[in-house]
Order: structure tokens, then C-alpha cells, then sequence
């Protein structure tokens, strides 16, 4: 991003978090800013462009961390515990989970039908969250539409057989899955792949859970809510961001992670004083 005679790469910088906070129109940040409409225009489009290819790229997405580097920094010791013997060192364990943004209303007829979530009443699209069990985001899939025909299992099963973000190639034989009840029907694909997977029990007609099933069911929950917890980063974001354009969760989603890793850095820092 270079500078150019009408505005400078600090004021481009800048027009794009004031747009992403307010939802200001362009003729208002031509007149704070004291630059052409257009300019404003072109300002947010190259900013956002920038970030997507320079910034992104180095925080989230299958090629930005390695096996190792999963491994040994960001899976937590209680989930090896769980769910790893203790001589395997190969295997990466992550936490899959699908979640919402909340968008504005479309003007075209067939994207607003298709974004339209029933359950919420509102429009939306569904990214698709691919965590460790320390909460650090490893990638963000989609988003999707909101429709009956994007549950978490079907949008799951497209990212695995379509490849997508070369996550076959990421993942090894006996990597472990964890995942919510909501992915039962892609089941079958990840045992086809190899992989191994976690998933709370279900009933199946019974009054209760035997205890077995109980207690299967609180060690996927213990290890799962991290992926929680990260899409609540993702929810709190929506406050202060104006969702109106949907590239704009990949730049979300990279805030929360660095945030992530900023809280993980105090906090240990914190337990060495």
C-alpha cells in the first residue's frame, strides 16, 4: 500500500478502523478526514485489500503455523492427557465448531433468502472455526449461508472434500477431532480419513447416561468450550465492528486470535512473577 497525492498510507490506514467502528458514510469520513469521497471510497477498499493479503495470511490459515509448532505451544497438557497415550507425540488435536456474524439486510432477493436464519430471525452467514484446545484460532472456513442446507456437519463435510485451505494435506492419520453433536453425520468422513474423533454421547431413547457415556461426555465438554469461548470474542466483536461486508471477518477473527495470544503472554507472564 503506497501513498499517493490525494491521501497518505497512515491516513489510509486510518480511514478503514473508523469505517469498521461507525458505519459512517463516505461523505462524513471525506469531511473528517478532509479528502475526496472518492479517495474515502478507494481508502477502505485498498486498506481492507492489504490486510486480507499481508496481514491475514501471517495469523490465520493452515500454512501460517505448523504440526510443531501446534504441538508444542498450543495444545494444552490436559488435553494430551485425555486424549493422546503418552508416547505419541505426532498427533495434533483440534476443536471444530461452527458459528454466526450477523449481517444487514441484502438487496438481492436470492443472497437474502439464502441468509436468512430462521432460528435467529435475522440475517447471517456461518464461518466455520478451527481451534486448538488452548483457544488459538488455526483457520476460519467460509462463510456460508444461513440455509437448512449449511448445518455444521454438511459445511464440515464440504471443507474436507473440497480441500479447502489444503486441510487434508495439514492433517495426519490418528490427529484427533473434537467436535460438538452437531457433526454426526460427517462422522464417517473423518474415520474414512483416518482421523480420530471426540463428540458428546448421545441419550438414544434412555432416561440417562450410563456412567461411562457421562463421563465421556464432561472430558469432550472439558477440552470443547474453548472453541466457545473464541466465538464469544466473535460475538463481542460485532459491538464495535459494523458487519455490512463479509471479507471483513477474516480481519475479525485475526483480532481475536492475536488477542489470544496477548492474554496468553500476560498470563504467563503473571504466573513467573
Amino acid at each position: 500500500m503506497r501513498s499517493s497525492k490525494e491521501r497518505s498510507s497512515r491516513t489510509c490506514l486510518a480511514v478503514l478502523p473508523v469505517k469498521l467502528r461507525t458505519g459512517l458514510s463516505n461523505s462524513v469520513l471525506s469531511i473528517l478526514f478532509n479528502i475526496k469521497k472518492r479517495i474515502i471510497s478507494s481508502s477502505v477498499q485498498c486498506a481492507r485489500q492489504a490486510l486480507i493479503e499481508n496481514f491475514v495470511p501471517l495469523h490465520l490459515g493452515m500454512e501460517h503455523v505448523t504440526r510443531t509448532q501446534v504441538i508444542e505451544k498450543y495444545t494444552r497438557p490436559l488435553a494430551r492427557r485425555l486424549f493422546i497415550p503418552d508416547d505419541d507425540n505426532d498427533t495434533v488435536i483440534l476443536v471444530a465448531d461452527g458459528t454466526y456474524i450477523y449481517i444487514q439486510k441484502s438487496t438481492n432477493y436470492s443472497f437474502q433468502r439464502r441468509s436468512f436464519s430462521l432460528h435467529k430471525g435475522r440475517p447471517l452467514v456461518k464461518p466455520m472455526m478451527l481451534v486448538t484446545t488452548s483457544g488459538y484460532i488455526l483457520d476460519v472456513f467460509g462463510p456460508y449461508f444461513a440455509d437448512s442446507k449449511n448445518n455444521d456437519a454438511n459445511i464440515f463435510t464440504h471443507i474436507l472434500k473440497k480441500n479447502a485451505h489444503n486441510i487434508r494435506e495439514w492433517l495426519k492419520p490418528n490427529d484427533v477431532m473434537i467436535v460438538d453433536r452437531g457433526f454426526r453425520d460427517c462422522l464417517e468422513l473423518l474415520e474414512e480419513m483416518g482421523l480420530l474423533h471426540k463428540m458428546p454421547q448421545f441419550l438414544n431413547k434412555q432416561k440417562q447416561f450410563s456412567t461411562e457415556d457421562a463421563n465421556e461426555t464432561r472430558l469432550v465438554t472439558k477440552v470443547r468450550w474453548v472453541v466457545e469461548a473464541v466465538n464469544g470474542q466473535l460475538k463481542t466483536g460485532e459491538h464495535w465492528i459494523k458487519l455490512y461486508l463479509i471479507p471483513k471477518y477474516l480481519i475479525l477473527a485475526t483480532m481475536c486470535e492475536l488477542y489470544v495470544l496477548f492474554s496468553m503472554h500476560f498470563i504467563l507472564q503473571g504466573l513467573k512473577h
